[in-house]
């Protein structure tokens, strides 16, 4: 008699251990799945790049040293929406005078530099999303030289 009350003890905690765990494991899951997974980190789906290449290539001259030097340059822009780039293509005439009375106005010396390349990139790319109106964080999000002479 002893052997069968200490085996049913035994079970009963078996089985009221398994219960407890079953429920506050659950209980831990519910509120999460309720909530839509609010706890887990949100999923920031990244669009595909679209690119678009500004045609045809930029050619610049400058008055350096007595003589007339020229910076030869082809640009492609990245966005996220095919609305950004339809907008940039409308405005190509606008945009390409943009660029070109802002790249006759760098300095010759500055822009063989890496840190002139990377200012130039910069500032191409907001005057690219000002003349065509768009915020940065809506608009034209890169500028990549594709090629990049200077003689």
């Amino acid at each position: 008699m002893k052997k069968v009350i200490i085996i049913s003890v035994v079970l009963l905690l078996l089985v009221g251990g398994g219960a407890a765990a079953y429920f506050l494991l659950m209980k831990d899951d519910a509120p999460a799945a309720a909530e839509g997974g609010a706890e887990a980190a949100p999923v920031i789906e990244e669009k595909e790049p679209i690119y678009f290449a500004l045609h045809p290539e930029f050619i610049i001259n400058y008055q350096h040293g007595g003589s007339t030097r020229y910076l030869q340059m082809s640009l492609q822009i990245m966005a996220h929406d095919q609305k950004v780039i339809d907008k940039v293509e409308a405005n190509m005439p606008a945009v390409r005078n943009t660029l070109i009375m802002l790249m006759s106005g760098m300095d010759f010396d500055g822009l063989g530099t890496q840190e002139g390349k990377e200012a130039l990139r910069a500032n191409v790319l907001t005057a690219i999303n000002e003349t065509v109106k768009f915020p940065e964080e809506n608009g034209v999000k890169e500028v990549y030289f594709t090629a990049f002479v200077m003689q």
